[in-house]
């Protein structure tokens, strides 16, 4: 999860394509270019992307063209990314035998891989463009993850998706970590990852396909996965 913050005026990108891997800064941006060959696909088709996602030049993975990804909802009005824009991807690096080396090491984990503010900040002007989301919305959204990095989530833009900062659930949280309905879930699922209640695959599978039937409470766990 990338917490929302300032964004300054957007490039004009008309002329790049659906699914184009192009880099950020071809949209005037300077993020820095993504790998048009970076990731590949695991068993349940989720990206495998090129080591966390990103390299100090910017976020890897295609950019879609401004205005074609459109943002969906439950029947409980949860908001849910466009599969075709975001379909998740994870990091290679996090696996059932590293967990204890990665995720759920002691002293913590994805402030080791999360990409810096000067990166993530330009790639939400693009992606929110994507998403059709004028810049002046900005602030009520955040740059999620859609498979959170506590989870094995990588920073590829095929994990990125503008989400909208509400409690769908009416159930606000007092936590300043929580920002939403989605949060809420993330830290959830995290216990129980490492709790050894959950695995990882059935974790990521749940958050890049629908986060919302993502169930942990209590170090146990139900995901209809």
């Amino acid at each position: 999860m990338i917490s929302a913050r300032r964004l300054g005026s957007l490039s004009a990108c008309s002329l790049l394509l659906l699914g184009l891997a192009v880099g950020v800064a071809g949209c005037g941006g300077s993020a820095g270019p993504s790998k048009e060959s970076s990731g590949s696909s695991d068993a349940s088709g989720l990206v495998v992307a090129a080591g966390h996602g990103w390299t100090d030049k910017g976020v890897d993975g295609p950019m879609p063209a401004p205005g074609s990804c459109h943002t969906r909802y439950t029947s409980s009005h949860e908001p849910l990314p466009d599969p075709a824009c975001t379909p998740g991807a994870i990091d290679g690096a996090v696996t059932p035998a590293t967990l204890s080396q990665t995720v759920c090491r002691k002293g913590g984990y994805t402030s080791s891989v999360r990409p810096p503010v000067g990166i993530t900040d330009k790639a939400k002007a693009q992606i929110m463009a994507a998403y059709g989301i004028p810049a002046s919305e900005s602030s009520k959204y955040e740059l999620d993850h859609l498979v959170p990095l506590a989870d094995g989530g990588a920073s590829d833009i095929r994990n990125l998706w503008p989400e909208p900062n509400t409690f769908a659930s009416g159930k606000p949280s007092a936590s300043s970590f929580v920002h939403n309905d989605k949060d809420q879930v993330e830290e959830d699922a995290f216990s129980a990852l490492c709790a050894g209640t959950a695995s990882l695959a059935s974790i990521q599978r749940t958050m890049a396909t629908d986060w919302t039937t993502g169930h942990y409470t209590g170090g146990s766990a139900s995901d209809g996965n």
